[in-house]
C-alpha cells in the first residue's frame, strides 16, 4: 500500500474536523475549569484490526496485558483497517472506532494524558497514518486550548531500532526452539511497498545470525515468498513450520500462509515436497512479544505515567 499525499491530507482534513468538533462542545459547555485541574489517564491501543475470530483472540490478549500492566487506567481499542471496521459493522453490528475518532471521544470524556500504543510490527502505512492522527491532536495540546488533552505520545511498534530486532529474535527463537529442532522455521509478515519493508530482511538476518534454522518472508513485499523458497532450496530441511509476523493469526495466517488453496505458502510448500506444519498463532499472543510492546509503551508515558 502507498503513502499517498492524497491519503495524508484527507486523515489531516479528518483530525481538523474534530479538533474543531472537540473544541466547540468544550466551549459550549462552559471553558473546563474543573477539567484542567483533574488528571485522567487513559490508553488507546491501536491495532491493524481482524475480522476473525482467531485474529481477535491476540488483540484481546494484547489488551488484557495492557489492563494488567495498567490496572487503574482505562484502556480503550480502535482499528487501523477501514476495510475491517466496515466489515465488522456490516457483519456483526460492531463498531470499532478508528484512531482519530477514538481519540476525539476520549478528548471529550476528559481524558488529560493519553498514550496511544501501536501494536504494528513495522513502520508502515498504517503507522505513518496513526502518526499523522497523533500530531493534530498534539498541535491542539501545543495551542493551550482548553479541548483535547494535555499530554498526549504515541508509542513506537514492535521493529524500530536495531535493539529490536535482536530483541524479538530472541523471542521467536525461544518460542519456536521445538520445531527449528526439527526443520526449518518461516515467518511470513504482511509486508508493504514503502522503504520500512526493509524491517523484514532486517529481523531475518537477526535471526539466523542465531539459528540457520529460521527464515522470514512476506505476503506483499520482501522477502518474497520465492526468496525464502530459494534459500530452503540451499538446505536439507525436509519439514518447514509456517508462522505468521504479525501480531494476530487472521486473513493473511489462516489463508495466504496456511490455508488450502492452492496459491497458500502452506500448499507451495507442499508441493516443492516439503512437510509443511503451519502455526497458526499471532505474536500478540505471545507473552514475551506482549512484554516487548508494553516496553515500548512505558517509554511513550515517559514522565508522563500514571502514578
Amino acid at each position: 500500500m502507498k503513502f499517498s499525499s492524497t491519503r495524508f491530507l484527507r486523515i489531516i482534513i479528518m483530525v481538523g474536523v474534530l479538533m474543531t468538533l472537540v473544541s466547540g462542545i468544550a466551549f459550549a459547555g462552559g471553558g473546563g475549569d474543573d477539567k484542567a485541574a483533574k488528571t485522567k489517564h487513559g490508553i488507546l491501543l491501536v491495532a491493524f484490526g481482524s475480522s476473525m475470530p482467531e485474529g481477535q483472540m491476540a488483540i484481546d490478549a494484547m489488551e488484557q496485558a495492557v489492563k494488567s500492566a495498567y490496572p487503574n487506567v482505562d484502556v480503550r481499542v480502535s482499528f487501523t483497517s477501514r476495510i475491517i471496521m466496515r466489515k465488522l459493522e456490516r457483519e456483526e453490528k460492531r463498531i470499532v472506532d478508528e484512531p482519530a475518532i477514538a481519540l476525539a471521544k476520549m478528548a471529550y470524556e476528559g481524558y488529560t494524558h493519553v498514550a496511544v500504543m501501536s501494536t504494528h510490527i513495522i513502520p508502515g502505512a498504517e503507522y505513518k497514518d496513526l502518526q499523522a492522527v497523533v500530531a493534530g491532536f498534539k498541535t491542539m495540546a501545543s495551542q493551550g486550548t482548553k479541548a483535547g488533552f494535555r499530554h498526549i505520545e504515541l508509542s513506537r511498534p514492535l521493529l524500530w531500532v536495531p535493539e529490536d530486532f535482536t530483541s524479538l529474535a530472541d523471542v521467536l527463537v525461544k518460542s519456536y526452539a521445538k520445531e527449528a529442532a526439527e526443520g526449518a522455521v518461516v515467518f511470513v509478515g504482511h509486508g508493504t511497498h514503502m522503504f520500512a519493508d526493509a524491517a523484514y530482511g532486517a529481523l531475518r538476518d537477526a535471526l539466523q545470525r542465531k539459528s540457520s534454522n529460521f527464515f522470514v518472508g512476506t505476503v506483499e513485499g520482501s522477502p518474497s515468498y520465492d526468496d525464502v523458497l530459494k534459500a530452503l532450496k540451499k538446505t536439507r530441511f525436509r519439514k518447514v513450520a509456517v508462522a505468521p509476523a504479525m501480531l494476530v493469526a487472521g486473513d493473511h495466517a489462516h489463508n495466504d500462509m496456511g490455508g488450502d488453496e492452492d496459491d497458500s505458502w502452506k500448499v507451495m510448500l507442499t508441493k516443492e515436497g516439503y512437510k509443511v506444519t503451519p502455526k497458526l498463532v499471532g505474536l500478540g499472543q505471545n507473552p514475551a512479544v506482549q512484554r516487548l510492546l508494553l516496553n515500548k509503551l512505558r517509554e511513550a508515558w515517559g514522565e508522563n505515567a500514571p502514578k
